[in-house]
């Protein structure tokens, strides 16, 4: 497997793109350009045979790695793509606390996904935080790998970034 850093501009952008609309719904998909505007993101791809078979986009700040996003192609899942990219970006940030972002675990059409996102990450190494927010009309938990972020951490993380963007 390869990793590349993909620029923002770059043209692999259009392969990204088309797996992060195929991966997300809608309600959990951002505007990028606003975390790259303040050069704290970055976008790796994972390649095998010249193909993109996954990629992660993470908010880098202070002692945090947030991977924002994770996907892996559907013909690719359930190979170890998705552990693969973990522990890579686990080696990369090991110095960093890293956090993901699940949805809440409740009684809706996806249960199932959610219960299933949340074993994927847990048997990665990834600990359950009381970090809860809403986002977008969604509740999300915050899961951390490399120590356990606390509540303040994971708020000065996102103020600093609000406060970089004024």
């Amino acid at each position: 497997m390869i990793k590349k850093q993909i620029p923002f501009h770059s043209q692999e952008m259009k392969n990204i793109n088309t797996l992060y609309q195929q991966a997300f719904p809608k309600n959990e998909q951002m505007d990028l350009s606003k975390i790259f505007d303040l050069q704290k993101g970055v976008i790796y791809g994972y390649y095998q045979e010249n193909q993109l078979v996954g990629f992660a986009i993470l908010c880098i700040q202070s002692q945090i790695a947030h991977i924002l996003y994770l996907a892996v192609k559907k013909e690719y899942r359930d190979q170890g793509i998705g552990s693969y990219i973990l522990n890579d970006l686990a080696k990369q940030y090991d110095s960093k606390k890293i956090i993901v972002d699940i949805e809440k675990i409740k009684d809706t059409s996806n249960k199932e996904q959610r219960i299933k996102r949340k074993q994927f990450y847990l048997k990665n190494d990834f600990k359950e935080t009381d970090v809860f927010y809403a986002w977008q009309g969604e509740d999300y938990v915050i899961l951390s790998r490399n120590g356990i972020v606390q509540k303040k951490e994971f708020w000065n993380f996102w103020d600093s970034l609000k406060k970089e963007k004024k």
